[in-house]
């Protein structure tokens, strides 16, 4: 009687525990990403509402010189 494959069930216990921590590794890593992904979303809505705001008050300041310029 042979023993072929004796240690394959303790190599297959070995790899998955590997594997499990890998995937906790992973994702935990896309928590973070999400969290990070988040918040420069909401950075970049903010700084397109100030350049939409400083361009508008840009435009109102050059309306107001050639107003001024008419009169």
């Amino acid at each position: 009687m042979t023993n072929v494959g004796m240690f394959d069930e303790a190599w297959i216990d070995d790899e998955n525990k590997a594997l499990k921590k890998r995937i906790k590794d992973l994702e935990k890593i896309n928590k973070q990403h999400q969290k990070l992904n988040g918040e420069l979303q909401q950075e970049n809505k903010r700084l397109r509402n100030d350049l939409e705001r400083v361009t508008e008050e840009s435009g109102n300041f050059e309306m107001m010189l050639r107003n001024k310029d008419a009169t």
